[in-house]
C-alpha cells in the first residue's frame, strides 16, 4: 500500500467536475511566500530581521483525458473566479481564505499527453468575485499531438496545396502549440495584512512550433481575430479583438535535422466587471 502523501496533487479549482471529469489532476504547489527585511549592526552583520505578508499562490497541472470542449456561453475555466474558503485547502495565518483564479496554461505537443496548469492567488476573508474573464472557445482532445486549440491557424501552403494537420500525404509537421493566459492579481496589505485585491493585465500568447519536410518557405495565415464574452448577465455580449504575429515565423536548420518553424500569435484578454 502506497504512503498516504504518495500522488496526492489537489485541484484547488475543483476543475475535475467543472470538466465532468475530462481533465485529472496529477500535481499541485502551494506556492507560499513572505517579504522580509533586516538591519545590521555597526559589522554590517544583520543583527534583526522580520518578515510579513504571508500569502500563497497555488497552482494545480491535469492530464487532458476526454474531449474537453470550453464555450463562451458555457465555459469550463474562467478566470477571475473565487474558490470559497471552505473549498480553499490553503489556510494563512490559522485561518481558511479564499483563492482566486489567475493563470492559465495549456500544452499539447506530439508524444505527450495534453496538460493543463491552472493557478491563482490567495486573498483575504470575505472577498468577492470583482472581474472575470473567460478563455475564448477551444476545443482540446485527448490525444498526444499538437493541437491549435483556438482556431488561429486559418492554412499552412506549400505553393499553393493547403496542407493539414494529420494527413499522410500533406502533414505540414506541427510539433507544439502552447498557449499562456496570464492574470495579473495585486494585493493591497497594509502591515502585511491582506485587506483587498485586484485583477487586471490580461494577455493571452500562443506559441507554435512546425516541422518542415519540403522544399520552398511555407506560407502561414492567422486568423485576424478572436470572440470574447464581454458581460456577465448575457452570454450573448461578446467583442472581437484582433490578433498579432508578436513573434515572426523564423527557421532554425539544425545540423543532422530538418528545418523548424516558429512564431507566436498574441491577442488582449479583455475581462468584465462582475457587478
Amino acid at each position: 500500500m502506497a504512503n498516504q502523501t504518495f500522488n496526492t496533487g489537489i485541484d484547488y479549482w475543483a476543475l475535475e467536475a467543472a470538466t465532468s471529469n475530462a481533465v485529472k489532476v496529477k500535481s499541485s504547489r502551494e506556492s507560499r511566500s513572505k517579504q522580509s527585511t533586516n538591519s545590521p549592526n555597526c559589522y554590517d552583520d544583520p543583527a534583526v530581521v522580520d518578515s510579513w505578508g504571508e500569502t500563497a499562490q497555488p497552482s494545480s497541472d491535469y492530464d487532458v483525458v476526454a474531449a474537453l470542449t470550453h464555450t463562451l456561453a458555457s465555459p469550463k475555466i474562467t478566470l477571475g473566479s473565487l474558490v470559497a474558503a471552505a473549498q480553499s485547502n490553503i489556510s494563512i495565518g490559522g485561518n481558511a481564505v479564499p483563492l482566486v483564479k489567475g493563470s492559465l496554461r495549456i500544452n499539447t505537443q506530439v508524444g505527450s499527453a495534453p496538460t493543463i496548469t491552472l493557478s491563482g492567488q490567495a486573498v483575504h476573508t470575505g472577498a468577492a468575485a470583482l472581474r472575470t474573464y473567460v478563455p475564448p472557445a477551444f476545443t482540446l482532445s485527448p490525444r498526444h499531438r499538437a493541437q491549435d486549440m483556438f482556431s488561429l491557424i486559418t492554412s499552412i501552403k506549400k505553393g499553393s496545396g493547403t496542407l493539414t494537420v494529420a494527413d499522410d500525404k500533406t502533414d505540414y509537421g506541427m510539433q507544439s502549440i502552447n498557449a499562456d493566459l496570464p492574470i495579473e492579481i495585486s494585493l493591497t496589505q497594509p502591515k502585511g495584512v491582506t485587506l483587498a485585491y485586484d485583477i487586471h493585465g490580461g494577455m493571452v500568447t500562443v506559441d507554435f512550433t512546425m516541422n518542415w519536410y519540403a522544399a520552398g518557405e511555407p506560407t502561414i495565415a492567422i486568423a485576424s481575430s478572436v470572440t470574447l464574452r464581454t458581460s456577465a448577465a448575457n452570454t450573448n455580449n461578446t467583442s472581437t479583438v484582433n490578433t498579432t504575429v508578436t513573434t515572426p515565423v523564423a527557421k532554425e536548420n539544425p545540423e543532422g535535422g530538418y528545418t523548424q518553424y516558429t512564431w507566436q500569435v498574441s491577442f488582449p484578454f479583455i475581462g468584465y466587471e462582475n457587478s
